[in-house]
């Protein structure tokens, strides 16, 4: 079975880190490709994340935690 690894994404070229705001689909939910899956926030902008795939998630961040861009938060299986 194919993961889809969930990670923080880049939302502008002069960000490093973003902090995870809000999960928007459950632990162990089903989500389809471009729904609404997670929030982060930078100094200058919350933006809602998509997903990038469609089955499971998992996981592994926590809300309120600050990660690099890039981090791994997560996947879709």
């Amino acid at each position: 079975m194919a993961e889809f690894v969930i990670r923080i994404p880049r939302t502008s070229v002069a960000v490093s880190e973003a902090e995870l705001t809000e999960l928007l689909v459950d632990d162990g939910e089903h989500v389809e490709e471009g729904a609404p899956l997670f929030t982060v926030a930078t100094e200058k902008v919350e933006q809602e994340i998509e997903a990038g795939a469609s089955g499971t998630v998992n996981w592994t961040g926590e809300v309120g935690t600050i990660y690099d861009i890039g981090a791994e938060i997560g996947v879709i299986t």
